[in-house]
């Protein structure tokens, strides 16, 4: 896992990106392709209401987490504009 956290702080943190817009093609083409989300911690779920991301990344502060996340997604074109946590996984 290429995560954020590699300290004995660290822990997994459970969350859903949603994006500006949905993905073109050469978006979704750079998603798949792209060496930087090769680790398995970002996810992409459609359906007819559009496109998710659900994450789990490990570091030392949700904060942290959802930035290494989003700048792996802007990294290949996919703005964020939206982030989902459950209270459980924030606060549990």
């Amino acid at each position: 896992m290429s995560s954020p956290g590699s300290t004995a702080t660290a822990r997994d943190w459970t969350f859903v990106l949603y994006p500006q817009r949905r993905p073109n093609e050469r978006e979704s083409d750079a998603f798949d392709h792209a060496a930087a989300l090769a680790g398995g911690e970002i996810g992409w779920e459609e359906d007819p209401s559009g496109v998710r991301f659900p994450c789990t990344v490990r570091a030392a502060s949700a904060r942290e987490a959802v930035m290494w996340a989003v700048e792996r997604l802007a990294g290949v074109g996919v703005p964020v504009s939206d982030v989902r946590m459950p209270l459980t996984a924030a606060f549990g």
